[in-house]
C-alpha cells in the first residue's frame, strides 16, 4: 500500500467562474448580513469580482463529468486505486486542514487534482488503526495555488 503514496486520485476542471456565481455564494454565506462589496460589486473584465475563501466552484458541475454514486465503504480510497484494501471496516473522519492561496476571481478556470498523500498505522486499545491522509490541491489557469485541504480518515 505504501507505493501507492501520491498516486492520483482524481482530477477535475471547472466552468469559468462567474460573476453571478460569486454573487449568489456570498449572498447565502453572509446571509442574514450583506457581504462585502468586493464579492458582489460590478465585476467585469477592469475590477473581477473576488470570491470568498470557501467558495466551491465545483459545487454545482465540472466540465464532462457525471454524478456518481460515492463510495462510501472503508476501503474506498483503495478500490479508486485498484489495490487490495486492509481488513478494517469502520472509518472516522481524522479532521481536515485547508491552506488558502491566491484568491479565485471572476474569470478562473480551476484544477483540482486529488492524491493520495500519506498512510500511516498506529496501534490503538481496539487494535490497529490506520490514518489515510488524501491531498486535493486547486490551481489557476495560471498555475497559482488558490486552495489545498488535506483531510485524513482513520480506519480501525
Amino acid at each position: 500500500m505504501r507505493q501507492a503514496i501520491g498516486r492520483l486520485l482524481s482530477t477535475r476542471t471547472s466552468y469559468p467562474i462567474s460573476a453571478s456565481d460569486i454573487r449568489k455564494w456570498a449572498i447565502a454565506v453572509y446571509f442574514p448580513e450583506s457581504p462585502p462589496e468586493r464579492f458582489v460589486g460590478a465585476g467585469g473584465p477592469d475590477a473581477p469580482l473576488t470570491a470568498p475563501e470557501e467558495f466551491n466552484p465545483f459545487a454545482w458541475a465540472a466540465p464532462g463529468k457525471k454524478p456518481k454514486k460515492p463510495d462510501v465503504s472503508a476501503a474506498f480510497l483503495e478500490n479508486q486505486l485498484g489495490i487490495t484494501p486492509p481488513p478494517l471496516n469502520t472509518v472516522l473522519n481524522g479532521g481536515t486542514v485547508v491552506e488558502y492561496g491566491v484568491p479565485m476571481r471572476e474569470g478562473d478556470v480551476i484544477t483540482a487534482t486529488n492524491r493520495l498523500d500519506n498512510y500511516t498505522e498506529k496501534q490503538g486499545k481496539r487494535g490497529l488503526l490506520m490514518f489515510s491522509s488524501m491531498k486535493d490541491e486547486w490551481t489557476n489557469q495560471r498555475g497559482e495555488m488558490v486552495k489545498r485541504t488535506t483531510s485524513t480518515v482513520i480506519r480501525l
